[in-house]
């Protein structure tokens, strides 16, 4: 009997609930998997839990995701049915108290379990928000330059775009997304 996707992604995120592969698990409240629509042909990766999504045990859940949502919407996508959501790390890094940026040795502890939920969902098409995503992907153009822009990786169009809290307007990360769903028609 075939394993679904969804059984598939459970594995993964039972694995990442007990994982100690770096010091983020200190501060893990719920580990942050994903969000959305297993079978849809596009994923959103962006680059770690804040303190709600850590509550939560969702991406994408605190003002930021909301921003992303209604971005989202207005670009005529339906983000439960459309696009299934991750992050780069899996745990929130924290210092101070405060969100940062996940250190290279937290997003190599975690790139197996994203490279394996890439595997299990099979998307055509992988927004990648924030430059943590984009870099993630050797992408080591400015996001000035790149974003909404399309990159071939093996058989996936990966596409940058500014993440939510970004300070550019909300009219250029619209029709970023704009881009992605006119080349997510194609399928």
């Amino acid at each position: 009997m075939a394993v679904s996707k969804k059984d598939k992604l459970n594995k993964i995120a039972k694995e990442i609930e007990v994982c100690k592969a770096c010091n983020l698990c200190k501060n893990r409240i719920k580990s942050v998997v994903s969000k959305g629509n297993e079978n849809a042909k596009i994923m959103l990766i962006g680059e770690a839990p804040g303190k709600l999504e850590n509550e939560i045990g969702k991406p994408f859940v605190g003002k930021s995701g909301q921003q992303l949502n209604d971005l989202l919407s207005e670009a005529g996508f339906n983000p439960d049915q459309d696009i299934y959501f991750c992050n780069v790390v899996k745990c929130r890094p924290v210092k101070n108290n405060k969100d940062r940026k996940p250190k290279k040795q937290e997003i190599e502890a975690c790139v197996k379990y994203l490279n394996a939920q890439i595997e299990v969902v099979k998307p055509k098409i992988i927004i990648l928000c924030g430059n943590t995503a984009k870099r993630l992907f050797k992408i080591n153009v400015p996001m000035k330059t790149v974003h909404g822009t399309c990159v071939d990786y093996a058989e996936i169009k990966l596409i940058p775009v500014y993440h939510p809290r970004a300070s550019i307007t909300d009219e250029v990360k619209f029709n970023d997304l704009k881009k992605v769903k006119k080349l997510g028609g194609k399928w």
